[in-house]
């Protein structure tokens, strides 16, 4: 095969390539609007593809079904608040202020309307899948891996341990904010802060700015 040839073959792979990528990035974000729209009842892959501009075929042909989909949402979005708080933790350079950080951008989602909103849409379909112990520990898994560094560092006892607990507590917390359509104040945060610090041994003091 000759240099030329081997060009336009590849040439053609990486369009057909990009146009498999848009095609599944208008899935997803139909997904997420069809979500809304329809929460808590489940949304319709014929209404997916329809708001999508898209086709069954062209649909199955990405995902093994509706299951599959939601999963991919839900790991998309997790990588995206992932994104948001190692930007935030970064910004500190004490593990103990990385922790803090940690838990304040998870509260923080909670002032964010369409977070909100997606975040309702999200938790009433995972419910529903098959995979929901995937979703619920492989997906997060990248939030939790962010808490236990910070832990490492502060030489707590098994901070794999320590990271889930931090993570389901707060999770908690904040789905109780956005089930009753409440803001956390900064009285709230603190004590949640304190509270998932001194269960790890730590200072609450250690990890203010």
């Amino acid at each position: 095969m000759s240099d030329r040839v081997s060009a336009a073959i590849g040439r053609a792979l990486d369009e057909r390539q990009r146009d498999a990528a848009d095609e599944v990035e208008r899935i997803l974000e139909a997904t997420v609007r069809v979500m809304q729209r329809v929460a808590p009842e489940p949304p319709r892959v014929g209404d997916i593809v329809a708001e999508a501009g898209s086709s069954n075929k062209a649909f199955y042909r990405y995902f093994a079904g509706k299951d599959d989909l939601i999963l991919a949402v839900m790991e998309r979005g997790t990588a995206i608040v992932v994104s948001y708080l190692a930007h935030q933790m970064a910004k500190e350079s004490q593990p103990a202020a990385k922790i803090r950080r940690w838990i304040e951008g998870i509260l923080a989602q909670v002032a964010d309307e369409n977070l909100i909103s997606m975040s309702r849409a999200a938790a009433a379909q995972i419910s529903l899948t098959a995979d929901r112990r995937v979703a619920e520990i492989e997906i997060t898994q990248p939030l939790r891996k962010l808490l236990a560094e910070p832990m490492s560092e502060l030489g707590i006892p098994d901070p794999t341990r320590g990271a889930d607990a931090v993570y389901m507590c707060t999770t908690a917390t904040m789905r109780t904010y956005i089930a009753r359509n409440h803001q956390p104040n900064r009285d709230d945060i603190e004590h949640l802060v304190g509270f998932c610090m001194r269960g790890l041994g730590v200072q609450a003091r250690e990890g203010r700015r």
